[in-house]
């Protein structure tokens, strides 16, 4: 029987990261899950004994590298971990506004890199292990009423493909997690549920091909083809084909315009 993995997720409370937390756990391996909110880790620790909450806010490099370091080294090693926590963009106006790019800036830029510098220096002394990061297809193409949002997870793939290749030799991987829609609190806003069975589905989907070793995954096929599609395709288009997406989503929210 193979060893538990020892993993940990950052914005492990709700959505995606909370969905990877439970499939892990559900696994028989061993996770730290991070986020700001203790009541909803404190809920996902009680169902699952393998789970072990720890409240930090990522955009602390101080935090992040003390909470990495200690998890290693109670665990006696690290061997998966997930740059999941995100702000979202949504609203067009965010992207220009000083105070919400900042704060998208600080989470999906800083925060990430807040998480990415220490397991690394830890993966590297034990001469394995691999990064994941949740980016976005938001990040490949530019598109309206994502300029902060799709900029930053433009950044997070350039990076953690720049950085493969400089570890790969050293055994630590990287690996980009590009997603589409999926229905999560940050996309659907608070009210949606804490684990959708979107988000059950992609932590399924992710955990398996990041199991196969894929550096780079990205779902679903439908979207990632298209996305692929509006790289080459004229601004017009790319700008009316994300108003109509806008205009459903809105619509499947009960806030028709």
């Amino acid at each position: 029987m193979p060893q538990p993995l020892r993993i940990l997720i950052t914005g492990a409370s709700s959505g995606i990261g909370r969905a990877l937390a439970e499939h892990y756990a559900q696994q028989g391996h061993t996770v730290a899950a991070v986020a700001r909110r203790r009541v909803l880790l404190d809920d996902l620790a009680s169902q699952h004994p393998g789970i072990t909450p720890f409240e930090a806010d990522v955009t602390s490099a101080a935090e992040m590298e003390n909470l990495i370091n200690r998890f290693a080294i109670e665990q006696g090693g690290l061997d998966f971990v997930y740059v999941n926590a995100g702000a979202g963009q949504h609203a067009p106006e965010e992207g220009w506004d000083a105070r919400a790019t900042r704060s998208i800036i600080e989470v999906n830029i800083l925060g990430a890199t807040n998480t990415i510098v220490p397991a690394v220096a830890v993966m590297l002394r034990q001469g394995r292990g691999r990064i994941v990061g949740i980016s976005s297809l938001a990040g490949r193409v530019p598109l309206p009423c994502a300029a902060a949002y799709g900029a930053s997870k433009a950044w997070l793939s350039f990076y953690l493909d720049s950085l493969d290749m400089d570890l790969a030799p050293r055994g630590v991987r990287c690996t980009v997690v590009m997603p589409g829609y999926v229905a999560t609190p940050m996309v659907d806003g608070p009210d949606s549920a804490l684990v959708s069975p979107g988000a059950r589905r992609a932590a399924a989907l992710i955990a398996r091909r990041v199991a196969r070793g894929d550096r780079v995954i990205r779902f679903p096929r439908r979207v990632a083809l298209l996305t692929s599609l509006a790289a080459i395709a004229p601004r017009s288009v790319r700008i009316a084909a994300q108003k109509r997406r806008l205009s459903r989503r809105k619509v499947q929210r009960g806030r028709p315009e």
